[in-house]
């Protein structure tokens, strides 16, 4: 925003005077609620995209006005209450407004605002019984960044922004004279670098405003509310600290607190501003833009946290495109705690079914199988589980050669040697997987033998052999004590499939925590992607938990997983995954190190268009059932 205190100073250096009407007028609109979207963390081309249509809105419209409403409350979850702001957006024209974003027509929502009741000379009295106080921005610098008013969002109760259009032959009139005379300091010895520059931005803005650019009045009033004066001034001064930070000139006019409560822009209820009037063109005008929320509040949703606007982060994983969710963050980042907390919730609040494979037993503990209403099966060493993959293909949860290229996986047959096993998977009569290993006896298939003769021995051999276990109910499965890695993966593939039976019954949850561990095993991350992919049209929700998702990316598989979840929460980091979740999740540099520097618990949830940061709220109940650690 370069032009926008040009004018404040050519004023104060008396190189031109403004005429005003001195006749206040009462002013009506048609009025707009604009659903708002999360900004500040988006890649520079969409808030480009966002500023953009701000200032094509403005140029369209002679008279408009922004009014955002904060509403200070609580959002209760069982018994316990958490502080948040609703943010409520409004655009008003004197003439119907294009769709440049999503808005519905709506009544005035001014209307409804408390009256004032007394007057001090730098407050008012509300009929509400709150004290207030409206703040006026005068003068602005040179530059501020897209959607600055987003910053104040948190600390005031209202704010109002009204752009006036001035007359196209008026303002090029205006510019020009201001140009001219401006140019006519450059003479003489006391010309200072300040004075060039600020010729030249003339110079400039007498180009643009020649052309498709417009010139505003533009003015901003920020409105605090507070029940004592303490609360009140201890709200100005924040709000002047951050001003100030930006170098924005910004007062409380003393004797017009009611005439500036009610949104008066007349001269009458700006005696002492009088000659101060604020211009920018429509080229600057994306400082201004407003419709900023970092709110991601869904209709049924579960209550997880807020974000860093103290507005509550409600999510319903049904409002999205698809049901996938990926939660990422390293050890200590909270991540645990945050899926049993959304586990929890989210039983209490649909009905839904909750099924898991449990790699380090984190959800099989008594306390929280009790909280989660889960059957806890903890596989021994030993234990058979009737596991068998040709039954499973006989049974049509997996075709053959899906089955044959996981097999291969988990044995590590050699690439050479899977086109055979293919086709003697096809092919086979076999029942069970220890029939199959007998047909390749009898045709001496000793090459694939050589790898798959562990099927029959233990431990491998209990995994397939036996009766499967019950799984109806909710049930979670910790393998931990299975102490062979590949054994766990194995165990881990096969449990899929035996819940993907129940999956296809809709309405089910399969999570799978410390996922990279199938990192190195593409068919089984395929498998996963595949009982997803199925299980999306009978309404189940498959979630992907890992601490190294750098791991997980290095397959086409795993890739597919982390960027087609329409849901994925980002925990802290640890360095070595940054690269991988800019290019999965298209992150920012900020975004980055918000991550890498993310207290337990925090981090930023991407659920279809919204991104937003979030801190995880956890109930004091949750904390102690719940807790591994005691940094969250």
């Amino acid at each position: 925003m370069q032009y926008l205190s040009i004018f404040l100073k050519l004023v104060e250096m008396g190189l031109f005077n403004l005429k005003m009407n001195n006749k206040a007028k009462v002013e009506t609109y048609k009025w707009y609620e604009v659903e708002p979207s999360p900004f500040q963390l988006l890649a520079q081309e969409d808030q480009d995209r966002l500023t953009n249509n701000f200032t094509q809105l403005l140029n369209s419209v002679n008279e408009a006005v922004i009014y955002v409403k904060n509403v200070f409350d609580f959002y209760e979850y069982e018994n316990s209450q958490y502080p948040v702001i609703i943010t409520k957006f409004y655009f008003g024209a004197r003439e119907n407004t294009p769709g440049f974003f999503n808005m519905r027509d709506i009544t005035d929502p001014l209307k409804d605002r408390p009256t004032v009741t007394y007057e001090y000379p730098d407050k008012i009295v509300l009929s509400d019984g709150s004290l207030a106080k409206v703040l006026v921005t005068y003068n602005y610098p040179d530059y501020l960044p897209d959607g600055f008013l987003f910053e104040y969002y948190g600390i005031a109760d209202e704010i109002f922004v009204k752009f006036k259009q001035v007359d196209q032959y008026k303002a090029i009139k205006m510019v020009s004279a201001a140009r001219l005379r401006a140019e006519s300091l450059l003479t003489g010895n006391r010309v200072t670098p300040e004075t060039e520059r600020k010729v030249q931005k003339l110079r400039d803005l007498s180009t643009t405003i020649g052309g498709s650019a417009r010139l505003f009045e533009v003015y901003l009033y920020i409105v605090i509310k507070g029940k004592t004066n303490g609360e009140l001034l201890e709200k100005e001064k924040r709000i002047k600290e951050m001003a100030n930070a930006r170098l924005l000139s910004i007062e409380d006019p003393k004797y017009i607190q009611r005439e500036l409560y009610e949104f008066k822009t007349s001269v009458s209820a700006f005696t002492s501003f009088s000659i101060e009037k604020n211009f920018i063109d429509s080229i600057s005008a994306g400082a201004f833009y407003p419709f900023i929320s970092e709110d991601l509040i869904d209709e049924n949703g579960v209550f997880l946290g807020k974000s860093n606007s103290n507005s509550p982060v409600v999510f319903n994983p049904y409002s999205r495109n698809n049901y996938n969710i990926v939660i990422l963050g390293e050890s200590g980042s909270g991540k645990s705690m945050t899926t049993k907390v959304f586990l929890r919730r989210l039983r209490k609040k649909m009905n839904i079914g909750i099924n898991g494979i449990d790699p380090e037993n984190e959800y099989v503990k008594d306390v929280v199988a009790k909280e989660l209403n889960i059957t806890q099966v903890v596989i021994k060493p030993g234990q058979k589980l009737g596991l068998d993959l040709m039954k499973f293909v006989r049974e049509g949860f997996i075709d053959a050669t899906d089955a044959a290229e996981l097999i291969a996986d988990l044995y590590y047959v050699p690439q050479e040697l899977r086109p055979r096993l293919r086709r003697l998977f096809v092919s086979s009569d076999a029942d069970t997987i220890f029939q199959l290993i007998d047909e390749l006896k009898e045709n001496k298939a000793e090459d694939l033998l050589k790898y798959l003769d562990a099927v029959e021995s233990p431990p491998d051999s209990y995994v397939y052999d036996g009766i499967p276990i019950d799984i109806s109910g909710n049930i979670v499965f910790g393998i931990k004590e299975l102490r062979n890695q590949r054994l766990k993966v194995v165990v881990s593939s096969l449990l899929t499939l035996l819940l993907q039976k129940k999956m296809l019954s809709g309405r089910q949850l399969l999570f799978v925590d410390e996922a990279w561990i199938f990192s190195e095993y593409p068919a089984v991350l395929n498998l996963l992607q595949e009982v997803a992919r199925r299980g999306r049209k009978y309404g189940d929700i498959f979630m992907y938990i890992t601490q190294r998702p750098w791991d997980v990316y290095n397959t086409p598989e795993g890739r597919t997983i982390l960027e087609q979840a329409a849901t994925a929460i980002l925990l802290r980091q640890r360095a070595a995954a940054t690269e991988v979740l800019q290019k999965a999740y298209n992150l920012s540099q900020a975004e980055i190190d918000y991550l890498l520097s993310a207290n337990p618990g925090q981090g930023i949830i991407r659920a279809g268009n919204h991104k937003l940061t979030l801190q995880i709220l956890v109930t004091q109940e949750e904390l102690e059932k719940f807790s591994t650690s005691p940094a969250i």
